[in-house]
This record gives structure tokens, C-alpha cells and sequence, in this order.
């Protein structure tokens, strides 16, 4: 059985992707309570570093269009989700209208 390494606050430590183009796309192990601002600083590398510039620069520009990609995405859901409850306020509304005339 695999145990995750701890943190200095003694959680498990999370998998997370490192995303500047100083080092795209490598993995490291860091505090969970990082991005709440509670974080213990732990940090750790999983991968070696990429020392070509060519990789680097396409693995920046790749996680680029997936962030814009997934952006989009939810952007999409939203809009999607506005006009299904228009239209299902507008349904109600005709009902409405059609059973007290």
C-alpha cells in the first residue's frame, strides 16, 4: 500500500501541475492549503526538469489553449443554463396565462 507524503501541517500532500512557462506541465507535490492561503510551504518536484527551450515553449503554449478551451467550456455551460431557465420561465408563464383565460 502506497502512502501519499505528508505536508508540514500533516496532510496529504496534493498533485498539482505546475503551469508558468519556466516549467511547463511538471508535476509537483505541494500543501493543500496553499490556495486558501494557510499553507505550510511544502513543496516538492515529481518530475525532472525539461532543459530543452523547444519543449518547454510547446508544452506553455499546450496548457495555454487547454486552460482558454476549458474557460470557454464553462462559459458555454453557463449560457446554456440561462437560456434553459428562460425558456422554462417563459413555458410557466404561457401555462399560466392559458389556464386563468
Amino acid at each position: 500500500m502506497r502512502k501519499e507524503p505528508l505536508c508540514y501541517c500533516g496532510l496529504a500532500a496534493d498533485l498539482k501541475m505546475s503551469r508558468p512557462p519556466t516549467n511547463p506541465g511538471r508535476r509537483f507535490l505541494g500543501c493543500r492549503r496553499y490556495e486558501i492561503g494557510e499553507g505550510c510551504g511544502f513543496f516538492r518536484w515529481v518530475d525532472p526538469a525539461i532543459e530543452e527551450e523547444h519543449y518547454k515553449t510547446l508544452l506553455a503554449a499546450l496548457i495555454k489553449k487547454s486552460d482558454r478551451f476549458h474557460c470557454q467550456r464553462r462559459q458555454g455551460r453557463s449560457k446554456f443554463k440561462v437560456a434553459a431557465i428562460i425558456i422554462a420561465v417563459v413555458v410557466v408563464l404561457m401555462l399560466a396565462i392559458m389556464l386563468f383565460v
